[in-house]
């Protein structure tokens, strides 16, 4: 990696700036997956309250979710948009810091992107160079299906490589698949770039399971999120284009063909950062947003 980009993600946004805790995140652990599980430590994805009990998951990280107070939302994603939102959240239920397994009384409720905000925050801190990265997992290991899905990317100076990673939940935390989840195999990530070319093209052989309506229109809004994080701006689920307030299917095929062209620039990010990023500052339909509530799933998961 260049000096250049190494120095772009160790730059901070409004999301992932954290220097009022910066004493105390130079305390975590230096190693990624004690980072990493510390992070999973601190969080419980809404979508635990909307499916079955595992008693596993209770017994081994969680304890009971019924013992989460009614009063709190079970989705607390607008509560702690930012990591030092989140920090303190974290800090207020538990004063102990950053501990592991808490019991879900004293993790905050949070989602994918919120989880990856931190954990970029956290590494940026700490010198390492971090990304958010917007698109689709494969949380089964069999490649049928993708979901919804903010993960990391951070660099490995020793591999000179950008490593996967995800610090949301706990489904690769024993490494049952024979890795771990902070450092994934690339089969298990469909960039936003993958889904709306392959889309676009009728060459993506892997299926999708979206909230959007369509496909398409799911993989524009993880479009949009992708090209914003790569710039250090992890835009909130629900910031997307003023010019696409009226949905996907108002555009022209010659707008459509521009997004074309910009998922064909994310594809290789480090390539394409001077198009991309020329992009932002000249190209007003990509860069100014508006907050549609209606893409926000207040009592779902994302």
């Amino acid at each position: 990696m260049n000096e250049k980009t190494y120095q772009r993600y160790l730059e901070t946004s409004i999301y992932t700036y954290a220097e009022p805790y910066k004493e105390f995140i130079l305390s975590l652990p230096e190693d990624i997956p004690s980072i990493g599980m510390l992070v999973c430590g601190q969080i419980t994805h809404p979508s635990m309250y909307f499916t079955e009990p595992s008693p596993y998951l209770e017994d081994t990280y969680y304890g009971k979710f019924a013992s989460y107070p009614k009063y709190r939302f079970k989705n607390e994603d607008e509560l702690y948009i930012t990591a030092v939102s989140m920090i303190a959240g974290i800090l207020r239920l538990d004063e102990a810091g950053f501990t592991a397994n808490k019991d879900v009384t004293k993790r905050i409720t949070v989602s994918c992107r919120q989880a990856s905000v931190l954990f970029s925050a956290i590494l940026k801190a700490k010198g390492i160079p971090c990304r958010s990265r917007a698109g689709f997992m494969d949380f089964g290991n069999t490649g049928d299906s993708y979901m919804e899905h903010w993960v990391n990317e951070y660099w490995d100076f020793q591999k000179n490589r950008w490593v996967l990673a995800d610090v949301d939940g706990y489904y690769e935390y024993e490494e049952r698949f024979g890795y771990s989840q902070f450092d994934l195999p690339r089969r298990k990530f469909v960039t936003a770039s993958e889904a709306w070319l392959g889309l676009r093209k009728n060459t993506l052989h892997k299926k999708l399971n979206l909230f959007s309506p369509t496909p398409l229109e799911g993989a524009c809004e993880y479009l949009f999120m992708d090209f914003h994080a790569l710039l250090n701006n992890e835009i909130f689920y629900s910031y997307q284009p003023l010019y696409l307030r009226g949905g996907i299917q108002t555009l022209k095929e010659k707008e459509l063909c521009e997004l074309d062209s910009l998922a064909e620039l994310l594809a290789d990010p480090d390539k394409n950062i001077a198009q991309i990023e020329h992009l932002r500052d000249t190209n007003e339909k990509l860069s100014v947003l508006t907050n549609n509530t209606q893409n926000i799933y207040y009592d779902t998961f994302r």
